[in-house]
């Protein structure tokens, strides 16, 4: 037999969907339910991420950022200070508390 386009399977049409069911409430009652229980479960995440994300003391995230943040820039600045002075990082705290007027 000879190859030709007209004697080529064609793949079938695309037949249209048949048509949706139409829910019932009954038959939507189970999940309906667990769709407004996971929507509550939602809600309360998304409630607690943002209370947490406010919060800058404590253990949260925010909090953990910022002390990560303030050791990253003071730390480099007592061991330069150190570097400078001679005075240790912890003779600095002592200083700093000294003339504060925390410590005698």
């Amino acid at each position: 037999m000879r190859w030709s386009w007209r004697s080529r399977r064609r793949a079938p049409a695309l037949s249209r969907s048949p048509r949706p069911r139409v829910p019932t409430r009954v038959g939507n009652a189970p999940q309906a339910a667990k769709l407004d229980a996971l929507s509550e479960k939602w809600r309360k995440r998304q409630a607690r991420e943002e209370d947490e994300g406010a919060q800058l003391v404590g253990w949260s995230k925010a909090a953990e950022i910022t002390n990560g943040r303030f050791a990253m820039f003071f730390l480099p600045v007592g061991l330069i200070t150190e570097y400078y002075t001679g005075e240790s990082v912890p003779q600095q705290v002592y200083t700093l508390l000294q003339t504060l007027g925390f410590v005698e």
